[in-house]
């Protein structure tokens, strides 16, 4: 199948699932015009917010595909730096890299001024922690004060992924010099003990985001728990779920999986921590 046909086949299939064979080529015609303008007209932008060496160029390289990209974000820097990517079939994404929030006073304010003017602009927002972190409390700061604020006035709750990155170094902060903790690279699979380890860690780390109020299914000002991710871009582990997670995003999510993204959920779903 050629990529220009890759979209319309995947709506076959949703109208063949829904509605059987009802659906006329006429409205057929009319739903892909209107996917066309839908996927052509405006980029699909993406925001990846996260504190300095979290992974987000990392990330970005292993989940969108892009090659070599590396931030333009620097310590200080209150410019909004937007580098669009033309995919294929007239399909551009677009990637806000946003400074994280660092506790300084004036620079804070600055940037919540470009967390308000560029969120409400973005099909999806990733704000990305170090999952081997031993303290949450700076991201849970940043999250409550200005990111939830935000999504919540402008109804993009949907559109809020929290995404923990690194859990390949989870063991780490157990012991580093014990070898059935570190990653197993033959593999590229966790060892049976980190995978425990990683498990209590992320267990803890739901606790911790429940504590907080920043995770509850059914709230409206909290992030639902199928928007929670865990992963390691370093090792292309569990990405699956944060590429699922993409494609539920919010009005436009869909249009990744649609258009370029399909094939990378299917690449990653062999790689999951079960």
């Amino acid at each position: 199948m050629s990529d220009q046909n890759e979209y319309k086949f995947l709506v076959e299939q949703i109208f063949a699932a829904i509605l059987g064979n009802n659906v006329s080529q006429e409205d057929k015609e009319k739903v892909f015009g209107a996917l066309d303008k839908e996927i052509k007209d405006k980029p699909f932008r993406v925001a990846v917010i996260g504190q300095s060496g979290v992974g987000k160029s990392t990330t970005l390289n292993a989940v969108f595909g892009l090659e070599n990209y590396t931030s333009s974000v620097a310590e200080g820097t209150t410019d909004i730096i937007e580098k669009v990517f033309p995919m294929r079939d007239g399909f551009n994404l677009s990637i806000y890299d946003m400074p994280g929030l660092n506790n300084d006073v004036d620079k804070d304010i600055e940037y919540e001024k470009m967390y308000q003017k560029i969120l409400p602009e973005c099909d999806v927002i990733v704000y990305i922690i170090n999952a081997h972190s031993r303290d949450l409390g700076e991201d849970c700061r940043i999250l409550k004060d200005v990111v939830l604020p935000i999504c919540s006035e402008n109804k993009l709750m949907d559109n809020l992924i929290l995404a923990f990155n690194k859990i390949d170094t989870i063991g780490e902060t157990e012991d580093p010099n014990d070898p059935e903790l570190q990653w197993d690279i033959v593999r590229n699979l966790p060892t049976e003990k980190l995978k425990k380890a990683i498990k209590i860690k992320l267990s803890d780390l739901n606790d911790k985001l429940i504590d907080e109020q920043l995770v509850m299914n059914g709230v409206e000002n909290a992030i639902s728990t199928d928007k929670v991710v865990f992963y390691s871009a370093q090792f292309n582990y569990n990405l699956g779920c944060l590429l699922e997670a993409i494609t539920k995003a919010g009005k436009r999510g869909w249009i990744w999986t649609a258009t370029v993204g399909f094939e990378r959920i299917g690449k990653w779903s062999d790689k999951r921590l079960m």
